[in-house]
């Protein structure tokens, strides 16, 4: 028997008695793959215009520094339709006192030009939001906690099969505090962002 013969031999055997299954569940994995590869209907996004606010507000003359975080996440529940949540976390001090910005929402969004996560969107959020200033949340100190709702539209640019960019305008109604307003990064009133993320 020449070699191929043996190798035609072997191959049949794969198709035969129980190890045809083998070559089933191989197929099935592959196809599986192929669609889930096609198929993506979850997307994270992280803001990198909220980190440059950040930096933009930290003042080294007055010991004053931010470091911003907004992230979020969407999944794609129906044609044109995605629901997800969103996260905002500032660090830093203001004034060398310590200080903490916590935001946490959920979002919903709609895209009318693409029944997939990609071009224009209008989404809103609903939320919750909390500020400490020197571990405190009393209005006294600087601090607040309670809702937020937020109107958000922006388009959703694929760069690759992957990866995104996501400029967006928002308009953000939330609690805050007289004596911290516009000295710090809070998201509040008219909100650009830059979003790059991934979709899987």
């Amino acid at each position: 028997m020449d070699k191929k013969e043996f190798f035609m031999k072997n191959l049949l055997t794969l198709f035969r008695g129980k190890n045809h299954w083998i070559c089933v569940v191989v197929l099935v994995l592959v196809c599986t793959g192929a669609v889930f590869a096609q198929d993506k209907k979850n997307a994270i996004a992280f803001d990198g215009f909220h980190l440059f606010r950040g930096f933009i507000a930290s003042d080294s003359d007055a010991d004053t520094f931010f470091f911003c975080i907004a992230s979020s996440f969407e999944r794609q529940v129906a044609p044109r339709y995605t629901v997800g949540a969103e996260l905002d976390m500032f660090f830093g001090n203001v004034y060398d006192v310590g200080y903490m910005y916590l935001g946490m929402g959920v979002n919903s969004r709609f895209y009318p030009m693409s029944e997939n996560m990609d071009k224009l969107f209008l989404g809103a959020s609903l939320g919750f939001n909390m500020q400490f200033v020197d571990g405190k949340a009393k209005t006294e100190n600087g601090g607040f906690v309670g809702p937020y709702i937020a109107l958000r539209t922006g388009y959703k640019l694929p760069l690759t099969k992957t990866i995104f960019v996501e400029p967006s305008m928002s308009y953000t109604y939330s609690k805050s505090n007289e004596f911290t307003y516009g000295m710090t990064p809070q998201n509040m009133g008219w909100q650009a962002a830059l979003r790059i993320g991934f979709s899987f």
